[in-house]
């Protein structure tokens, strides 16, 4: 039943985000407020939809295992820590994953929720993957509409709310992969 109801859920901000998308030249916000809250409504429709999706399918197995792979994992160790990826962790800890019975259901803290936890990361990377692409797009296309500040805005709530779980759910995958890698050899 809850994934009955997880892909209505999904369907329904699939259909809302293709009409705000294909209704964007007609937009016109006049305040500062105005584009800050429909930026933010375009990234939670968006994003919502994939989310919606993930909690229901195991979506991430679209994607090749290879896409999952950290192939060097000396530059994103760089990269997370250049845009304060660290800083990001944190703050997701003091607020939406503060419940620690929330952070079990996706990993016990036993060597045997590793694989668990290897998959939630997966999940959760391509649930924000197809969105910040999606919303770089309509980045573009809101800047095409010279709606410039829509856009600015958009973008800002898309590397802070797609980019950066995207990096994070990289760097856990690396220091998932490397715990493995020790318990095999």
């Amino acid at each position: 039943m809850k994934r009955i109801f997880l892909s209505i859920a999904s369907l329904f901000l699939f259909y809302q985000s293709y009409s705000l998308l294909t209704n964007l030249d007609q937009l016109t916000i006049a305040s500062f407020w105005g584009n800050l809250l429909m930026a933010w409504v375009l990234n939670m429709i968006i994003t919502g939809a994939f989310a919606f999706m993930v909690f229901a399918w195991p979506a991430a197995k679209l994607l090749p295992d290879a896409y999952y792979e950290i192939s060097n994992p000396s530059s994103l160790k760089s990269i997370f820590k250049l845009l304060g990826g660290e800083r990001f962790r944190k703050f997701l800890l003091l607020t939406f994953w503060k419940n620690k019975s929330r952070q079990k259901e996706y990993f016990t803290g036993k060597k045997s929720g590793l694989l668990g936890l290897d998959f939630q990361s997966r999940q959760s990377e391509f649930g924000h993957l197809l969105p910040f692409v999606i919303l770089l797009i309509t980045s573009g296309l809101l800047i095409w509409e010279n709606l410039y500040v829509l856009a600015f805005l958009t973008l800002v709530f898309n590397i802070a709310g797609n980019f950066y779980p995207i990096l994070l759910q990289r760097h856990h995958r690396m220091r998932i992969s490397s715990i493995l890698q020790r318990q095999k050899g």
